[in-house]
């Protein structure tokens, strides 16, 4: 009888058993063992867990949609939010862990299972276990001679520093050989320090590598790809160039090739080498990538021939109107149409509308291109200061922007703030427009108002008209259902809205008792709800502000109304003439309201818009058509600050005297002199601080709303104070904690812009912007703020913000390198028109660590039975129960229930996937109703329900915040 192999031993049970790979370390090192481990261990698991990741990263890098008329992101995804499944990268590392515990340790292969583990902890964003298997790689198979007891790290070789592996490859069967993986570990933890914003160590490395003499050639393109990588991230564009031409030569993959040529040529059109852009997008196309990349580098030579000297706009609308006419091209016609809009629109508004309207009204499943056109619509009405056309379509832009849209801020500032500002506007047109026809000669203002009265009668005759014709056919007006939708002024609908009178059929919209039926039990259960998305949300919760408004005209000014009264066929020149300031109380009124919508206006420009010019020139009308305003002070002292924002010196100083010269004694010029108000008494000052401590203590204790009410109190009650400066640093601060997105970092920006001369504020103003730029770190970062308070001088600082994190590591600054072009860049272009400036689309930032949560219908959901009373029990056999139910009632849906633990108070069962909010709403509904019979055990006191979006949950499951969800949930959702 054959003798085993291996001789069977008793192995103890328990934690003291062996690894196979120990006992197999034990055994002689003969050539078959060698050559039956190596291959083992290769073509095992190790090939299936690199054949797996590899097919995992291939997949990420097709995520989201590129914003190509910005600087691409350097990768196509965000390492710090890929999205990716945690459970396929635990596979990868469990079967790379596999191999190096079952096989032979000393085998050739083990090397490169620790690099595939470190490599799936890097696309985890697992930086520091990524960091230390990387680090472990280059210490424990360091190269060592036989005699040695323990490698060292780095020696002298060809009198230069080495720390990497000789590879000796020489040809032809050099190439065969196998490679150490620990040359290749170094780039991935260059890499990895990258991320972990430590740029000085990562800087190091590489340097003391591209000076090996034994870093092997192979890996030349990876390290200069990493090199151009870091430069990125930097921002030092110049400098990315010279490593990125060295990294497209070596790099093997074909679409990874052609994203680094387009970046290239975005380099090169930012820094004026047209020739040598033109060069690079012709490369990008010659790869054959995507679809959308392809017709991009078209997109951009093109506009290349179309900016610079010597080149001709006519000859590239031309080209840009044949690609509309290819087939080829017809899912792109928007963005051609965009493109020809962005060529014209510095010498043709109206043609730039024009094409814009088309790019509107061609199909399109781009939200990417769709928000870019919107948003340029929007900025040409803004432009032209016709506000609420332009608050229109930010929030038409806002309703389809992805969330890496580049200009999420402003989009949505603008949409917020926009509303306040076309009232006013409007508020001062209307009031001008009647005092012009107040100071009219009586006839001639009769007879202007009789002709006006006229037009509105043959208007509303012909509105009556047409609304009886379509009443009685049983068509409903489609422009009553979207007069106040942008899209409806941009796309041509030549589908009827209705059926005909005389169509036949059983569809249910055709039978009118049906109808009738439904709409009678709809409303009976939810009441009158709007003809709109998202019915179910409530109107008191974040949507609301979304509603439709007034019907308006072209213009964006609200029609069919006049004074409050709707038209009818006794409007005449008699009642238009009632609303007019003719009396001197009557004119007095109305200078009041244009006055407030002056003083208004020149605060939401500078404060919430950021356009100080602007600001600058509403209060310059104000004054000099109401020089006696009753805030005259701080009119000129607003302008007096404005002036020295923009570094207006000699305008300031005039404006500065005025304050201390006319109103001497007021707070304003005590302001300017001395710094604070002065004069206080005592009483006086310790009620406002007091009322300061009152806002502080609920900041604290995140008593959020309350504090920020009691702030906007203290405003009220006491205005400038000699506090004034704490008081808008806490706002700031409040604001910061209740979002951290664009609200929050305007207000520490305008505490800094506003009081430049106040040291300790600017100081502990800087390092909050510096805490909200890194968000990871916002919640431990306020969770350390304390209250400090010296009582030796009047200098009270509040927030002890002393704390120092990685992010503030001063970063080395170094000279760009000069630029290597081609060498035909003789014809300059012209920088502004191709690309106003050198902007960087920003990687999406991680996860918020403060409980904000949002509304995205179309965000796959999860419906939510969460346990009030914890109990086993009752858990399990609701988990059977329902499972069971679906089974019968939703066999094909593959709707799956989970328990999930979020804390040990925290129990859960998840109902998922729902493809949208609309099919978790139905869900949610049915069980609700049927919950009691399904799990009859159960009182329905135990549990509530509700539904949420996959990113909320994410967001949840990070902050524990269950409460602050319900909350949202029960004042965004009607669930009656």
């Amino acid at each position: 009888m054959q003798k085993p192999l291996v001789p069977k031993v008793a192995q103890p049970k328990g934690e003291n058993r062996r690894i196979p790979a120990e006992m197999l370390a034990e055994r002689k090192w003969t050539i078959k063992r060698k050559l039956v481990q190596n291959m083992l261990a290769r073509y095992n698991y190790l090939f299936n867990a690199r054949k797996k990741l590899a097919l995992i990263t291939h997949n990420v890098s097709r995520q989201g949609q590129d914003n190509y008329n910005y600087l691409l992101p350097f990768y196509p995804y965000s390492l710090q939010s890929l999205g990716l499944s945690i459970g396929d990268l635990d596979t990868v590392i469990e079967k790379a862990s596999i191999n190096i515990q079952i096989h032979d340790p000393r085998s050739k292969w083990i090397d490169d299972s620790y690099l595939v583990i470190g490599q799936a902890y890097f696309f985890q964003g697992e930086w520091d276990k990524a960091n230390r298997t990387f680090q472990f790689i280059n210490t424990t198979y360091a190269p060592k001679k036989k005699s040695d007891y323990k490698a060292v790290v780095g020696s002298s070789a060809k009198d230069q520093l080495s720390i990497a592996s000789h590879e000796k490859r020489k040809p032809p069967f050099g190439y065969f050989k196998h490679t150490y993986a620990r040359n290749d570990a170094f780039v991935w933890r260059a890499k990895t320090l990258l991320e972990m914003k430590e740029f000085d160590e990562a800087r190091s490395m590489m340097n003391i590598l591209e000076q090996d003499p034994y870093f092997p050639k192979r890996l030349a393109g990876d390290m200069a790809e990493v090199r151009a990588y870091a430069l990125y991230k930097q921002e030092r564009f110049a400098e990315v160039i010279n490593p990125l031409q060295v990294a497209v030569k070596a790099k093997g993959n074909r679409d990874e090739r052609a994203r680094m040529y387009f970046i290239l040529g975005q380099l090169y059109t930012n820094y004026s080498k047209p020739d040598s852009a033109t060069m690079m997008f012709h490369k990008v196309i010659k790869q054959k990538p995507d679809p959308i990349m392809d017709f991009q580098a078209r997109i951009q030579i093109a506009k290349l021939d179309g900016t610079r000297e010597g080149g001709s706009l006519d000859e590239s609308l031309a080209r840009l109107k044949r690609m509309v006419r290819k087939e080829k091209y017809f899912e792109f016609r928007d963005a051609i149409y965009y493109t020809m809009a962005n060529l014209v629109l510095p010498k043709d508004q109206d043609q730039a509308m024009e094409y814009l309207r088309q790019a509107l009204k061609v199909e399109s499943t781009n939200t990417m291109q769709k928000a870019l056109s919107f948003k340029a619509v929007a900025d040409i009405y803004y432009g032209q200061r016709r506000y609420r056309l332009a608050r229109d379509y930010y929030d038409s832009t806002a309703s389809v922007m992805p969330p890496e849209f580049t200009d999420s801020a402003i989009v949505n500032k603008r949409k917020r703030v926009l509303s306040d500002v076309a009232t006013r506007v409007e508020a001062i047109q209307r009031e001008d427009s009647l005092q012009r026809i107040a100071a009219m000669p009586e006839s001639d203002r009769m007879i202007f108002l009789e002709k006006m009265a006229g037009q509105m009668r043959r208007e509303a005759e012909e509105k009556a008209k047409k609304d009886k014709e379509n009443a009685e056919k049983g068509i409903v007006d489609p422009q009553q259902m979207a007069n106040n939708n942008p899209l409806s002024n941009m796309m041509n609908n030549n589908s009827p809205a209705a059926p005909k009178a005389d169509d036949k059929g059983e569809w249910y919209f055709y039978n009118n008792a049906t109808k009738s039926a439904g709409y009678s039990e709809f409303k009976k259960r939810w009441g009158n709800r709007p003809l709109a998305d998202n019915w179910r949300r409530s109107q008191t919760g974040p949507v609301a502000a979304n509603q439709p408004l007034a019907p308006e005209d072209e213009n964006g000014n609200p029609i069919g109304v006049s004074g409050g009264k709707t038209l009818t066929d006794s409007t005449n020149a008699k009642s238009l003439a009632a609303g007019l300031p003719l009396t001197p109380d009557d004119l007095l009124k109305s200078n009041v309201i244009v006055e407030d919508a002056y003083y208004d206006l020149g605060k939401l420009y500078n404060d919430q818009l950021d356009n100080t010019e602007l600001a600058i020139e509403t209060y310059d009308t104000l004054l000099n058509r109401y020089p006696q305003h009753p805030h005259k002070q701080e009119v000129i002292y607003s302008l007096y600050i404005w002036h020295t924002k923009l570094g207006h010196t000699a305008l300031a100083a005039k404006y500065k005297q005025n304050v201390v010269t006319q109103f001497g004694d007021s707070k304003f010029a005590s302001i300017i002199k001395y710094g604070a108000l002065q004069d206080i008494n005592e009483s006086k000052k310790k009620e406002i601080s007091t009322s300061y401590d009152s806002v502080y203590v609920n900041y604290l204790r995140g008593n959020l709303e309350e504090a920020y009410n009691l702030k906007k109190a203290a405003d009220s009650s006491y205005g400038l104070n000699f506090m004034q400066p704490k008081f808008d640093l806490l706002e700031a601060m409040i604001i910061m904690k209740m979002d951290t997105c664009e609200f929050g970092r305007q207000a520490v920006v305008n505490v800094i812009n506003k009081y430049k001369q106040d040291d300790a504020v600017q100081e502990k103003a800087k390092s909050l912007l510096e805490a909200l730029d890194n968000r990871a770190a916002l919640v431990v970062y306020l969770s350390r703020l304390e209250i400090e308070k010296s009582r030796d001088n009047g200098n009270v600082v509040d927030e002890n913000i002393s704390i120092r994190y990685p992010w503030q590591k001063p970063e080395p600054k170094f000279d760009s390198d000069k630029l290597k072009t081609a060498a035909a860049d003789s014809v300059k272009v012209d920088a502004s028109a191709a690309n106003a400036a050198l902007k960087v689309q920003p990687l999406p930032a991680p996860l918020k660590p403060v409980t904000i949560y949002k509304l995205d219908a179309r965000n796959p959901h999860f419906v939510i039975m969460y346990f009030l009373r914890t109990n086993k029990a009752a858990i399990e056999e609701a988990l059977t129960q329902f499972t069971r139910y679906n089974a019968e009632k939703h066999g094909g849906e593959s709707i799956q229930v989970a328990n999930f633990v979020l804390t040990q108070q925290d129990v859960m069962l998840i109902f998922r996937l729902f493809p949208n909010e609309d099919k978790a709403l139905d869900y949610f509904d049915e069980i609700r109703g049927e919950a009691e019979k399904i799990v009859p055990r159960i009182r329905p006191s135990d549990y509530t329900m509700f539904i949420i979006s996959r990113d909320n949950f994410i967001q949840m499951n990070s902050t524990k915040d269950v409460e602050g969800y319900r909350k949202f949930f029960n004042d965004t959702y009607i669930t009656q």
